[in-house]
């Protein structure tokens, strides 16, 4: 990449990681709160700020914030017949969030609410039988924070229903497997004196300082490295003793409320699948089968010694799959002992084998994986295809389907389970894709999509991928306004020979051999990129007058890890970017 693009001086103003908080625009408030609305197929409104903005054709300016509405986590129900979605909008006077359940028909028509626009509510999903549509609210009159609508009930309240579990079931849905642990966990004492203050204020467990005047003191007391996340912010620390709770699991008949124990171990169970014929349940656990607690302290003891390379960075197993039985439990039996990390466990059709994702090491590229349940070599069906896989799905049609990044952009795939071939794309385009679903039958597929010209809406075709059609338009009024700039996507060796994808945008208005200045966006991992979706804060600075390059990914799906080759890409990028 030049020092000067389009004229630009050679100054530019650089963004590592810059990110916004808004993302979307609110619905007009709709019918009665807690089910199905007759008006759920209102247009989004306006909000108050918006109203006055000018129409369009016109470049983005900053009130179209709040005017994007962002679709997500589609469901299709099991008849195929509807999709359900969390949508995602910005209440502008609040500053903040709002997201509700819609629903659609596949054959088409507009999108409904079916959730109250006064609470918050997502990740939908049906049951088996399709009498319910499950989704996450935490509201009050209810315990936990499961809730659904009853379909033989329009316009019903939602509910809660004790007697339906939520997890893994076999193909009859007469029962759930899904994991909790067995004790409850340790609580402050109700007279605390500390628990008047902020969250934050409060003296942790393992602090050796505390508060003179609990009332006075507001700072933060912190006393490890985990006291902040991604997305919630600051994280209040324990102050409680240390204490495990092994996830164990649980069996719960559909109609019954008892939940059956099959497991009391001191280890953890992770993403358990029942078999389609109900007598299996696959799940991952650790390698050794070791206690949680063995396995924790250990790590923290590593941690606090110097790097050793030849240590710190050897390969290890530290999980692998087992089956034990889905009526009983009992005694786990491993299926493979496979060197690297498995996730995404998922059941052939006919119950014989099992796919999933794994990862062979830490800075290597996950691959799909099928192995025989009666136990064998895992085998990999990707081979040295370069990219790696999000999620799986087999389906009952006996075919196995995936979603990937395929550098800035995201697809649908089929892989070929005898391995011998790379994967077949079967839906793909210059766009970013998500959340691929399907009905139970295996024939209907939903995913969200977005380019670099379009907010994200909701899409349906056949499992093949052929007769894509759009089922939403939540952002059709923004749309009309705005006049989106596309992005003109690039490549360029950075150091090391690794070819980087980049993408620059020009102004609204922009004008050949005009000057302008330019905003570089380097975002290189190790967990996520920039790619060929819409990015409004690049929309933003465009509609300001100034052009805008984002980079990087490499072409091909990069490795996540410490020292893994995004994060090689990211500093290539880095220097690539400064000595030019």
């Amino acid at each position: 990449m030049h020092s000067s693009v389009f004229g630009a001086p050679r100054s530019v103003v650089l963004f590592t990681m810059l990110a916004s908080s808004l993302v979307a625009t609110p619905h007009a408030a709709l019918a009665q709160a807690g089910g199905r609305s007759a008006a759920g197929n209102a247009a989004p409104a306006a909000s108050a700020a918006s109203a006055a903005l000018p129409k369009g054709p016109r470049a983005m300016i900053l009130g179209d914030w709040y005017r994007v509405v962002n679709v997500g986590s589609p469901a299709v129900s099991p008849d195929g017949k509807r999709v359900a979605m969390t949508v995602t909008k910005t209440v502008e006077s609040e500053n903040r969030r709002h997201s509700e359940i819609w629903v659609v028909n596949t054959a088409g028509g507009e999108p409904q609410r079916w959730t109250s626009p006064n609470t918050e509510s997502s990740n939908p999903r049906w049951s088996s039988d399709g009498k319910y549509l499950f989704f996450t609210s935490t509201r009050t009159g209810g315990k936990g924070n499961t809730w659904a609508i009853r379909l033989d009930q329009p316009s019903g309240e939602a509910v809660q229903v004790p007697e339906y579990p939520t997890g893994s079931m076999p193909l009859d849905g007469s029962f759930a497997v899904f994991v909790d642990a067995a004790s409850p966990a340790p609580q402050v004492a109700s007279n605390d004196p500390f628990n008047s203050m902020p969250a934050m204020a409060r003296p942790p467990y393992d602090a050796i300082t505390r508060p003179a005047a609990s009332a006075r003191f507001d700072g933060r007391h912190v006393v490890d490295m985990t006291y902040k996340n991604n997305g919630t912010g600051f994280v209040p620390g324990r102050r409680t003793p240390r204490a495990w709770r092994p996830q164990q699991l649980f069996r719960q008949a559909v109609g019954d409320t008892t939940k059956k124990p099959l497991t009391n171990t001191a280890y953890s169970h992770r993403n358990p699948v029942v078999s389609p014929d109900g007598k299996w349940v696959a799940f991952v656990a650790d390698a050794r089968l070791r206690a949680d607690s063995a396995v924790d302290l250990e790590r923290d003891s590593i941690a606090k010694l110097p790097y050793n390379k030849a240590r710190d960075e050897a390969e290890r197993n530290d999980a692998d799959i087992y089956v034990v039985d889905a009526m009983n439990g009992g005694t786990p039996r491993k299926v493979a002992e496979w060197m690297g990390a498995e996730s995404a466990l998922t059941w052939s059709p006919d119950g014989k084998q099992l796919a999933f994702i794994g990862r062979p090491a830490r800075t290597k590229n996950a691959r799909i994986y099928t192995v025989n349940v009666a136990g064998g070599e895992p085998r990999n069906l990707l081979g040295e295809w370069q990219f790696e896989p999000s999620d799986i799905d087999w389906l009952k049609t006996g075919l196995l389907q995936f979603t990937a990044d395929i550098g800035g952009r995201s697809a649908v795939l089929r892989a070929d389970l005898t391995g011998k071939s790379a994967p077949k794309e079967l839906v793909s385009g210059r766009r970013q894709l998500r959340g691929a679903s399907y009905d139970a039958a295996g024939a209907t597929m939903a995913f969200v999509a977005t380019t670099p010209t379009s907010p994200t809406e909701l899409y349906v075709a056949k499992a093949d991928g052929t007769g894509e059609r759009k089922l939403t338009d939540f952002n059709k009024d923004v749309n009309a306004d705005v006049v989106w700039s596309d992005a003109e996507r690039f490549t360029y060796k950075s150091v090391g020979n690794l070819e980087i994808e980049g993408w620059l945008m020009k102004p609204y208005g922009y004008e050949a051999g005009k000057k302008y200045p330019m905003v570089i966006y380097i975002h290189g991992g190790p967990h996520s990129a920039y790619g060929e979706g819409l990015v409004r804060r690049i929309q933003n600075l465009r509609g300001a007058g100034e052009c805008s390059c984002s980079s990087p990914t490499r072409v091909g799906r990069a490795v996540t890890g410490p020292t893994s080759r995004t994060a090689r890409v990211a500093g290539g990028a880095w220097k690539t970017t400064m000595t030019s």
